[in-house]
C-alpha cells in the first residue's frame, strides 16, 4: 500500500537557550496545578483516527459529533528512528491530488477546532519506533515535531510509545531517570509545552504492562512509571491501553503494593476502575520505587471500541459501567480513550453513542446519564452434601440459590472435589440432581447456578459454582475392594534436540483422584526397549538430561500412585513414552538486518550474540530487548511446558507433541487461549 508519507526539514535551536526556556517554564508551573489545558471540557471522549489505514476509511470532518479529543496517527520515524514523519494514507479517504489530499485535511482540522474539538497528534503506535540516544537526534526530532504541529496546527501532543520504544526505559527508577530515552523524552515534552503554551496537550497511551504492571513484576514492566512521573506537571492526561495483555495479571498483585485486593478480570468494568485507581491512588513497584499518584483529572482509560481493535474488546455497556463508577468516586475523572474510531463506524459507532452522553451528563450538558447495571451473580446459601449408599439407592444432591432475575442449573461431574471443569451431565438442569448409583465406586459432582435478568443494561447473565460434593455408592451384600487407582497422564515428555550444555528439561504431568504420586526415570537404549536402568536421584516430575556429550540418549518415566486407604492394592504405576534426547551443536542464524521483517521463532546474531525473536519487529535492536531476547545458553529454546509457569512472549515450549509459540506474557496452558501460538 502506497503512503502519503511528509518529511519535513529542521532548524537547529541552539539547545543551550532551549534548555533555559524549559527551565523557566516548569518553573513556572506549580506541581498540582489543575489549570493546565484549562480550554478542554472537564471530561472527554478520546479516539484515535488513521486515516486510510483502518477503519471505516472516512475523512476526518466525518467522525462522529461525539468525539471530544481525536488523535490522528501517527508520527513515525522509519530509517533514522529519531526523524519525525506523518505517516498516513489520505488517498483513500480524500480526492485529488496530494496538494488536495493535505489541503482537505487541514481544513477538516480547522472546521473541527472551531466547533470547539482538539485534534492531537500521536506519535508512535505498533509500527513507530522510537530511539532517539544522544543530543543531537533528540534535538533533530524535537524540532521536527514543532514543524509538523504548526503546520497543521494540532492542539497537543500524544506519546504512543510501545515495544522497544519503552523497553529501552527498563534501567530508569521513580525520581532517577538515567536512560537518554527517557531524558530525552523529558527534555522533548517540556520543549513542546515551552514552544506551544499551557494549553497544548500532553498525553500518553502506554500499554498498561508498562505502568500498572510495575506493581507485579520486574524489568518492562513499570518501565513507563519513571518518566511519567518526572513528567506529571506538564501531563494533561494519560489513558492507558487496557488491551493486548493478559486477562489474569492482576490475580497475582502483591498487598505491598498498596493497591488494594487482587483482581484478576482485567477486561471487565472492576478491571478498568481498579486500574485506573491505581493511577490516582498510587502503589508500590516491584522494582521502580513508589509511584505517587496522579490528580483523578489526568487519568482516563482506553478500551478497544469493538471485537477485532484489540484484545479483551468487551460490549459498550461494560465500559459505561466502568466510567460511571468511576466519575462517581473522583468527579473530575477525565474520560476514556477507544481503539479506534474507524472501528467504532463499523460498528455503527455504538461505543461512542453509549459513552459521551455519560460524558455530556457529567460535563452539564445535558440531563440525566445512563444507568448500566449487571445481573446479579446468585447467592447460594444450601450447598450440595457429600451422599454415601448402597448401589441403586437414592442420592440426591441439592443447591438452594437466590437472586433478583431468574436461576437456571446444570450440574457437572468431575474428577475430585478442586477439579473443577468437567463434564456437563445431560439433562441434570434442576436445583436437585439424582446421581447415578448402579455402579459401585465414587463420584464428585457440582452445579453451576445461572441468573438471566433481562431488565439489567449491561451484562444480563452471571453465574455461580457450588461446591463438589461426592456421591460414594457401596454394595449392601459384599465388600467393596478398591485399588489404587492408577495415574492419568495427561502431558508426556517429548523428543529433545538440543545444543552442546543447553538445558534438555523432559517433564510429564499426571493426575490421579485420590493417592499421592511419585515418579521415577528410567535411561532405556531404544525408544521400544523399555526395562532400563533408574537414574540415580532421578524422582522428580521433571528431569535434566545430561547434554555434555554430542548424541541421542533415551528415557521414560514411570509414575506411581500411592492410595494407603486403598483396601485393595494400594500402589498403582503407568509408564510414559519414551523420548529422545539428541544434543548437537548451537543453534546459529543469518546476522541481524535493519532492513529485514522477522516474526516470533526467528533467530539471529548481533554482535557475536544469538538473539530469538519474540513477536514480528523491523528495525529493533537485539540488545535493546523489547522484541527479542538474548540466547545465553545458544540452545534452541525450546523447554517442555511446566503447568502454571509464566511465560514471556517469545518463549517456545513442546507441549502434548506439539510445538507452541507464546504471544505474550502467559501463564495459561498452550491452547487454551489466544496467547499460543502453534508451530
Amino acid at each position: 500500500m502506497n503512503s502519503f508519507m511528509h518529511r519535513l526539514t529542521h532548524k537547529r535551536i541552539p539547545a543551550a537557550i532551549f534548555a533555559v526556556v524549559i527551565l523557566l517554564t516548569s518553573m513556572a508551573i506549580p506541581n498540582q496545578t489543575a489549570d493546565a489545558a484549562s480550554s478542554l471540557n472537564e471530561h472527554l471522549t478520546i479516539g484515535y483516527w488513521l486515516g486510510g489505514n483502518g477503519g471505516s476509511n472516512k475523512t476526518l470532518a466525518e467522525a462522529d459529533e461525539g468525539w471530544d479529543v481525536i488523535n490522528v496517527s501517527f508520527i513515525e520515524t522509519k530509517g533514522t528512528y529519531y526523524t519525525p514523519n506523518l505517516n498516513m494514507d489520505l488517498k483513500v479517504v480524500y480526492p485529488g491530488s496530494e496538494a488536495d489530499q493535505i489541503a482537505a485535511f487541514k481544513a477538516d482540522i480547522k472546521a473541527l477546532q472551531a466547533k470547539g474539538k482538539k485534534i492531537v497528534i500521536s506519535c508512535g503506535g505498533q509500527n513507530g519506533v522510537v530511539h532517539f540516544d544522544t543530543p543531537a537526534q533528540r534535538d533533530i526530532f524535537l524540532e521536527g515535531v514543532i514543524d509538523i504541529v504548526r503546520e497543521y496546527n494540532f492542539d497537543g501532543f500524544d506519546v504512543d510509545f510501545e515495544g522497544s520504544s519503552i523497553a529501552v526505559m527498563n534501567p530508569d527508577k521513580i525520581g532517577n531517570l538515567i536512560t537518554p530515552q527517557s531524558i530525552n523524552l523529558e527534555y522533548i515534552l517540556r520543549g513542546l509545552k515551552a514552544e506551544f503554551g499551557e494549553d497544548f496537550i500532553i498525553s500518553a497511551a502506554p500499554e498498561y504492562c508498562y505502568v500498572q504492571g510495575g506493581a507485579i513484576s520486574t524489568g518492562n514492566f513499570g518501565a513507563f512509571l519513571p518518566v511519567l512521573d518526572a513528567c506529571r506537571d506538564i501531563l494533561t492526561y494519560i489513558h492507558p491501553q487496557y488491551y493486548n495483555g493478559f486477562n489474569g495479571d492482576f490475580s497475582w498483585l502483591q498487598e505491598s503494593a498498596n493497591a488494594g485486593a487482587s483482581f484478576s478480570q482485567v477486561y471487565s468494568a472492576e478491571g478498568y476502575r481498579r486500574l485506573s485507581e491505581m493511577l490516582i491512588t498510587g502503589f508500590v513497584t516491584q522494582d521502580k520505587g513508589v509511584f505517587v499518584g496522579l490528580r483523578p483529572d489526568q487519568v482516563a482509560f482506553g478500551v478497544p471500541s469493538r471485537d477485532g481493535a484489540g484484545n479483551g474488546a468487551q460490549s459498550p455497556a461494560v465500559y459505561a459501567k466502568a466510567l460511571q463508577d468511576l466519575i462517581a468516586k473522583y468527579p473530575t475523572f477525565r474520560g476514556v480513550m477507544t481503539w479506534s474510531i474507524g472501528w467504532d463506524e463499523t460498528g455503527n459507532n455504538s461505543f461512542v453513542d453509549t459513552l459521551d452522553p455519560i460524558i455530556e451528563a457529567a460535563n452539564g450538558n445535558s440531563g440525566n446519564t445512563p444507568t448500566y447495571t449487571d445481573a446479579q451473580a446468585p447467592t447460594i446459601t444450601g450447598q450440595p452434601a457429600d451422599q454415601s449408599v448402597a448401589v441403586d439407592e437414592t442420592a440426591s444432591l441439592n443447591v438452594i440459590a437466590s437472586a433478583n432475575g431468574n436461576l437456571s442449573y446444570q450440574w457437572y461431574t468431575v474428577a475430585n472435589k478442586v477439579n473443577y471443569g468437567g463434564t456437563a451431565v445431560s439433562g441434570a438442569t434442576s436445583a436437585t440432581f439424582n446421581a447415578p448409583t448402579s455402579v459401585a465406586g465414587t463420584n464428585y459432582y457440582y452445579c453451576v447456578v445461572t441468573n438471566t435478568d433481562n431488565t439489567a443494561t449491561g451484562n444480563k447473565t452471571a453465574s455461580k459454582a457450588s461446591n463438589a460434593a461426592a456421591v460414594t455408592v457401596t454394595s449392601s451384600s459384599t465388600p467393596v475392594v478398591v485399588d489404587a487407582q492408577a495415574p492419568v497422564i495427561n502431558v508426556g515428555p517429548t523428543d529433545k534436540t538440543v545444543a552442546l550444555n543447553a538445558a534438555a528439561n523432559l517433564t510429564v504431568s499426571a493426575t490421579v483422584a485420590k493417592g499421592n504420586l511419585s515418579f521415577q526415570w528410567y535411561s532405556v537404549n531404544t525408544k521400544v526397549n523399555y526395562g532400563g536402568t533408574a537414574i540415580n536421584g532421578a524422582t522428580a516430575a521433571t528431569y535434566v538430561a545430561p547434554t555434555n556429550e554430542s548424541n541421542t540418549s533415551y528415557y521414560y518415566c514411570v509414575i506411581t500412585n500411592t492410595d494407603n486407604t486403598a483396601t485393595g492394592n494400594q500402589t498403582a504405576s503407568v509408564t510414559s513414552n519414551a523420548v529422545a534426547v539428541t544434543v548437537s551443536g548451537p543453534v546459529t542464524g543469518d546476522t541481524w538486518d535493519a532492513s529485514k521483517i522477522y516474526n516470533g521463532g526467528e533467530v539471529v546474531i548481533y554482535q557475536g550474540q544469538t538473539y530469538i525473536c519474540k513477536w514480528w519487529t523491523q528495525g529493533d535492536l537485539p540488545s535493546a530487548g523489547g522484541a527479542w531476547e538474548l540466547q545465553s545458553n545458544n540452545g534452541n529454546g525450546s523447554n517442555e511446558y511446566v503447568p502454571g509457569a509464566a511465560y514471556s512472549g517469545g518463549a517456545v515450549v513442546e507441549y502434548q507433541g506439539q510445538t507452541w509459540r507464546a504471544n505474550w506474557w502467559t501463564n495459561t496452558a498452550p491452547g487454551s487461549d489466544s496467547s499460543w501460538t502453534l508451530i
